[in-house]
């Protein structure tokens, strides 16, 4: 199995530490090679909200050089992990930049049919409490890119780091984020098709791309796809694999 793991802060510490199980946990499953970003040092560059990705060419946005290697990674992984810490109850700033960037992937603009076949896992770790909003932060966006099957792992270490958990709760967490990473796992493995959620999202969006929103990017793109035509996108990326 191929992994894109994009970590949300620059500290190397509790979050960090968090996805280190998960990753050995889904090595012990099955081959497992993992392809990793370091947020912010793998997208420097703040979105600017300058809408050139939506209106014109993704391709043109002006940190396309940071970008286009993280979206590869993510169109040719099988399973998706993002992690993120909790900043004053949110998800932290470098994640959170990192999605503004890829708005475009949303399902209304140009999503990736390799999208609907995926599975992901987000996990945060806080000392106190807020990991439901910054997973929920996560989970939003790979929603609206298509990723039917989001799995979460969060929890409140009550303490500066895993060493001064008390040894209870330090051995509940561990377990939790094995039994994440055995549910990611298990999708990708059984190839889980896209839920009824995600094929209405999509009939829905096709409608309001088509014939109600007017940005010929988007229209352009959706017919080149053949999904005007009934072509549905997780068809498409199943064939694909297969």
């Amino acid at each position: 199995m191929k992994y894109c793991v994009v970590y949300g802060s620059p500290r190397k510490k509790n979050t960090y530490h968090a996805v280190q199980i998960v990753k050995e946990r889904l090595t012990a499953l099955g081959p497992a090679e993992f392809t990793e970003f370091y947020l912010p040092q793998d997208l420097p560059k703040f979105c600017t909200g300058c809408f050139t990705c939506i209106m014109k060419d993704e391709a043109l946005c002006p940190h396309r050089e940071y970008t286009e290697s993280i979206e590869r990674a993510m169109l040719e992984a099988d399973g998706l992990i993002f992690s993120s810490p909790v900043y004053v109850m949110e998800v932290a700033a470098p994640m959170k930049n990192m999605l503004d960037h890829f708005g475009y992937l949303f399902m209304p603009h140009r999503p990736h049919k390799e999208m609907f076949r995926k599975s992901a896992l987000v996990v945060s770790t806080t000392a106190g409490a807020g990991t439901k909003y910054a997973m929920d932060a996560i989970a939003r966006s790979l929603s609206y890119w298509g990723v039917s099957h989001i799995f979460r792992c969060g929890f409140a270490m009550q303490a500066a780091d895993f060493n001064g958990m008390k040894k209870e709760n330090r051995s509940k967490a561990e377990q939790s984020l094995r039994q994440a990473a055995d549910r990611l796992y298990e999708s990708l493995k059984k190839g889980s098709p896209p839920t009824i959620r995600t094929r209405g999202m999509f009939f829905v969006m096709k409608k309001m791309v088509l014939n109600i929103a007017n940005n010929p990017p988007d229209r352009a793109y959706w017919k080149e796809q053949g999904w005007d035509r009934g072509e549905k996108p997780w068809n498409q990326a199943k064939g694909k694999q297969e």
